[in-house]
């Protein structure tokens, strides 16, 4: 999609649908992106998600909206299940006298301060699903979105970040389900690790508990059948994601010994991709007693690891 010049990419396009998903305005959502309130909302119509309703909220529904906050639900999930956006559920609790929470509790705002191995993890899957939003007179809001099968986890991450925030239930419209929490430090060190910038810091780019949580996030890993005649199979391994960012992966796996890759153009986004030994190879580098991972995909690794085992 082309809007004065600017075209997104898919990723980019990705992003954006669950930057939406989480309530936050169009217009502040076309402003991150260089693109106007009407493109994002193209994006949005594109990819089947209906438009937020405009129209006012019956008094039962003010009621039950008030009833839900003070139960515990966030402006997200309250905006979500009743069609309208976060800013208008916090303008009418706001009307009404409540106190917004503007924390999460128990939250760790110095949780990606250090570089032990699972905090590297949930960074580097961050910098891969996670998207970064910044609105002026707002605390900057860090947001996921996984498949309903991955519910489980965004249920660690929360752990992880020791905040008691909801899930979204699963949206059915694409099935996903939506965690997000509010911070100014997290944000923060997010973007200056390198998750929009030109440049990964270098303290992630040689731990392949990063690198593991970008494939978690936007990479898959397979074992396939050939085509017939042939009864055998092959094992597959691919990611997907910014050229940076995936040129500095391709660098982690060349001094891991695991060389001839490269990064290629797919579309609007870039790629790294290889199958056999290779993958194999690059599976029991990331998994192989990994402190933290998706679970299918790690059950995925272990068993590209099995083979590479049986084949040596």
């Amino acid at each position: 999609m082309t809007t004065g010049g600017r075209r997104l990419t898919p990723s980019e396009r990705e992003e954006i649908i669950s930057c939406a998903a989480t309530g936050e305005s169009l217009t502040a959502i076309g402003a991150r992106y260089g693109v106007t309130r009407q493109a994002i909302r193209a994006v949005l119509r594109r990819n089947g998600v209906p438009p937020r309703r405009t129209g006012t909220l019956t008094d039962n529904q003010r009621n039950e909206v008030l009833h839900r906050f003070l139960g515990g639900a966030s402006l997200n999930q309250i905006a979500a299940e009743f069609g309208v956006t976060a800013p208008a559920v916090r303008g009418l609790l706001t009307r009404r006298g409540i106190e917004i929470r503007s924390v999460s509790h128990g939250l760790r705002h110095d949780a990606f301060d250090n570089f032990d191995p699972e905090t590297c993890y949930w960074i580097g899957f961050l910098f891969a699903d996670g998207c970064v939003s910044y609105r002026p007179g707002h605390i900057p809001q860090i947001s996921v979105g996984l498949a309903a099968r991955d519910r489980e986890h965004l249920v660690a991450l929360r752990s992880f970040l020791g905040c008691d925030n909801s899930i979204s239930a699963t949206s059915p419209t694409h099935g996903s389900c939506q965690f997000s929490v509010r911070s100014h430090r997290l944000a923060d060190r997010i973007v200056e690790l390198g998750r929009y910038q030109q440049a990964v810091d270098g303290r992630l780019v040689g731990s392949r508990d990063f690198w593991r949580g970008v494939v978690d996030g936007d990479g898959s890993l397979g074992i396939y059948r050939r085509p017939a005649p042939s009864t055998r199979s092959l094992t597959q391994f691919r990611v997907v994601g910014r050229r940076h960012v995936l040129e500095e992966f391709v660098a982690f796996l060349e001094r891991e010994g695991i060389v001839g890759l490269s990064v290629r153009p797919h579309r609007s986004i870039f790629t790294v991709g290889t199958t056999c030994g290779p993958a194999e190879r690059i599976a029991r580098l990331l998994y192989e007693d990994a402190v933290m991972a998706l679970a299918r995909k790690a059950e995925i690794a272990a068993r590209m690891i099995a083979r590479q085992r049986g084949a040596a």
